[in-house]
């Protein structure tokens, strides 16, 4: 009988312990160790490593690497603003290491660039579990990125009537007020597209950002309406919308197409005020890695690495 009830205190005692250790009881002012680093590295299986960084450049559309670039990425620290490595390379696996070590926890950005393909990506280094601590050399990270579409073909129109580039519109004979569809299309390769980021260096946003340019004699006297940003700048009206980087992708799989690369804007004007002899001039541009608050605030610059990717005018006379 002895035996019995001592073998029920030790699996009482066992039951208590494991109870404490795993922090489901507790008692207060009696602090229990932390033994879980004897088991792999914390409650995560994870610890912190400081070693080179592996990287895979992907296309996220495509689904296959960006291989064989050829300095393609830098390495800036936290502040966005210290460069820490340069002139960073893929191999034909779209893979890559850094020069240095970093440690698990610190953040850096990558920044991509090549040719017309840009992107800035935060990284926060991460923990290794226990086993790839010990055996790898490299702490491995993916870097997801695109390939820049082809925005050749565009379209103006007003209740079914296109405006050619360049033309003049008649508010007398077509209407004073007036709304407009401006529609924009990825011309090429299945899989290429747009993303947008953060630029940590010029602490700007890298949007797509549809722009209309106002000016000339009586370009005050028209009215915009449909856009999420308005503001002049000396004798030139500026509107602002940002657009959708993933509708102006072409994104294939299999053969589906989960978004065709198309993008229609609408917006509206109000030329009741305009006079015989005015001629305003209303360029529509389409920007991306562009930051219509950045415009605003820099003198009307579309940013430091802005592509242009579309341009139309049309001309309002009386």
């Amino acid at each position: 009988m002895a035996k019995k009830s001592n073998n029920w205190l030790i699996a009482l005692v066992v039951i208590a312990a494991v109870l404490l250790l795993t922090g489901t009881i507790s008692i207060p002012n009696i602090k229990i160790p932390d033994f879980s680093a004897l088991f792999g590295g914390g409650s995560s299986g994870l610890v912190d490593v400081n070693k080179q960084i592996k990287y895979t450049l992907i296309n996220t559309y495509a689904g296959s690497a960006i291989a064989s670039g050829s300095n393609i990425l830098s390495v800036y620290d936290s502040d966005g603003e210290t460069i820490l490595e340069s002139n960073l390379d893929t191999d034909a696996s779209g893979q890559g290491n850094t020069a240095f070590s970093y440690g698990s926890g610190k953040v850096i950005y990558f920044k991509y660039e090549s040719s017309n393909d840009k992107q800035w990506f935060p990284v926060t280094i991460p923990q290794m579990n226990t086993q790839d601590a010990e055996a790898a050399t490299y702490n491995l990270i993916e870097l997801r990125s695109f390939a820049i579409g082809t925005y050749s073909t565009d379209r103006l129109s007003y209740t079914g009537t296109e405006v050619t580039d360049g033309a003049n519109y008649n508010v007398t004979l077509t209407g004073t007020t007036q709304t407009f569809t401006y529609s924009l299309a990825n011309t090429g390769s299945d899989n290429t597209g747009l993303m947008t980021s953060y630029d940590p260096l010029y602490k700007m946003n890298w949007n797509i950002v549809q722009y209309v340019k106002v000016s000339g004699t009586g370009y005050e006297r028209v009215l915009f309406y449909g856009f999420e940003s308005d503001y002049t700048l000396g004798t030139t009206h500026y509107l602002a919308k940002n657009l959708d980087a993933y509708a102006l992708t072409k994104h294939k799989v299999g053969n589906e197409y989960r978004s065709t690369g198309t993008q229609d804007i609408t917006f509206s004007i109000d030329a009741t005020g305009i006079i015989h002899g005015d001629s305003v001039t209303v360029q529509l541009y389409t920007y991306a890695y562009s930051d219509y608050s950045y415009n605003a605030a820099h003198g009307a610059s579309y940013g430091p690495e802005a592509v242009q990717l579309i341009e139309s005018t049309m001309i309002l006379i009386e």
